[in-house]
């Protein structure tokens, strides 16, 4: 083994991402978005960030590693490549447009939903429709409202919260119940896997901090493109059952006033299992609860059952109990038998574990109802992307930087995402980031020159050489947005 190889470069498969963010726009966006009156880069800020995140979405976890795979000339090009002190400054520009919750400004957050909606519109192109969320095995729709035209896939929004650990002492790092470092509110739109919004936080940022999620939510409604803005479900986990989120989403519905001509939002927010709660789960009778539906639209063999109790609730002997709360609004119940041997906490049925949700949903089986919420447990795997894109641990001191290094995260995940919908067939386009990587991203490649193009040859004995070669030219096939 000689390190000395010439005309080779590692990591070929980095040209789709990089490609990509050209063709939907996202570097011509960003320069535009980080151009200075009077100030002329050494450096194209619009490449550099696109760059960055095409380094991210291919493995890429520091500084260092941006650089070391930018530098492939070969790759990305004499004006590619820069340092790992380039690119902090450019972070420090990018956090410039972040206000000081963390969220992009109004022009920042503008130009990337033109972004957006030219890579759905590219999405729609290509597949018919916007990919529906599946529901207890089937997809979600929509029947439309006053008429009898084909049923509608909604937006699907999740809200999460995560943890981001730091192992020094880092500006707005702080301690929490997960340790000590960073509290960010992600928000993702479910249908194509991107992410929407997040929202940098202290540590020790609370999980049921209503006027986060009212921002977050905000900002993701503002990037789902205007044709698609019209049917909308949002989930949040317990941490969403809040007077002010609720009230703000039923604000929202405004279809309940408008008819055909508003928007329809729906919510299905977890609901804390308080005393009221409980009050009105020992009112149920056996016979009420009914079997719960699997993912996949069986009845569960876990032996999950589900009702609901918002009659309970709202005619019980003390009162309602959710007075106060939209009257529109429906709690559910599930439970689950305790594995054998489980020890249940203090206060706690020692045969079953419980939960529930609220909605406000007016239609469908409360079986439904609660498969479709469960759907909300996907937003985890959006989570474990957001990290594997960078997000593991945040490279700076500064919490503006970082802050502007998670967004550059949440980027490579989107940009990942439209890959797989735009380029990608079969189990690619269901691939995690690891994934791809190992099949795509990480093949090596021979470089040459022929006929005044450059062209990359990956060996034949890969056994993914075909596919990466066939993203390659329907990426290129792509309208320049």
């Amino acid at each position: 083994m000689r390190a000395e190889g010439t005309g080779t470069v590692a990591h070929a498969g980095v040209v789709l991402p990089r490609l990509l963010a050209d063709r939907v726009g996202m570097t011509r966006m960003f320069r535009d978005v980080l151009a200075r009156p009077g100030f002329v880069p050494g450096r194209d800020r619009g490449r550099a960030v696109s760059d960055t995140v095409a380094a991210l979405a291919s493995g890429a976890s520091c500084l260092t590693g941006v650089e070391a795979l930018t530098a492939q000339v070969e790759l990305f090009g004499p004006t590619g490549g820069a340092s790992d002190t380039t690119i902090l400054r450019v972070l420090g520009e990018y956090a410039g447009r972040l206000g000081e919750d963390g969220l992009p400004v109004r022009a920042l957050a503008r130009s990337m939903a033109r972004v957006r909606a030219a890579a759905w519109e590219q999405v729609v192109a290509r597949h018919g429709c916007l990919p529906a969320v599946r529901v207890a095995g089937a997809p979600l729709a929509w029947p439309r409202p006053h008429d009898h035209a084909d049923d509608v896939v909604p937006v699907v929004i999740r809200l999460d919260a995560t943890v981001i650990q730091a192992a020094s002492a880092k500006e707005g790092a702080e301690a929490n119940y997960k340790g000590y470092g960073f509290h960010p509110l992600t928000a993702w739109c479910s249908n194509t896997g991107e992410s929407l919004a997040v929202m940098n936080r202290a540590g020790s940022a609370g999980s049921f901090t209503a006027v986060d999620h009212v921002k977050v939510l905000d900002a993701a409604l503002d990037q789902v493109p205007a044709a698609h803005r019209r049917d909308v479900l949002v989930t949040v986990d317990g941490a969403g059952a809040s007077h002010e989120l609720i009230e703000h989403l039923h604000g929202l519905d405004t279809a309940t006033v408008h008819g055909a001509r508003g928007r329809r939002v729906e919510y299905s927010l977890g609901w804390p299992v308080d005393a009221r709660t409980r009050g009105a789960l020992e009112q149920v009778r056996d016979q009420d609860w009914q079997v719960a539906l699997s993912a996949a639209g069986k009845a569960d063999t876990d032996g999950g059952q589900v009702a609901e109790l918002t009659g309970l609730l709202r005619h019980s002997a003390g009162g309602d109990q959710l007075q106060g709360w939209p009257a529109g609004m429906r709690v559910c119940a599930r439970r689950t038998p305790r594995a054998p041997g489980e020890q249940a906490e203090l206060g706690q049925d020692p045969n079953w574990r419980y939960g529930a949700f609220v909605t406000n949903t007016t239609a469908g089986q409360v079986q439904y109802l609660d498969a479709r919420h469960r759907t909300q447990a996907h937003v985890e795997d959006r989570i474990k992307e957001l990290k594997a894109c960078g997000a593991t641990r945040l490279p700076s001191t500064s919490y503006a930087r970082n802050s502007a290094w998670l967004q550059l995260a949440a980027h490579a995940v989107t940009v990942l995402s439209w890959l797989r919908l735009l380029a990608l067939d079969d189990d690619l386009a269901l691939a995690e980031p690891k994934t791809l990587r190992f099949r795509l991203l990480a093949a090596p490649a021979r470089y040459v020159r022929h006929a005044r193009q450059r062209v990359l040859k990956i060996p034949t004995g890969w056994a993914w050489a075909t596919h990466l070669a066939d993203a390659f030219d329907r990426l290129r096939a792509l309208h320049p947005a």
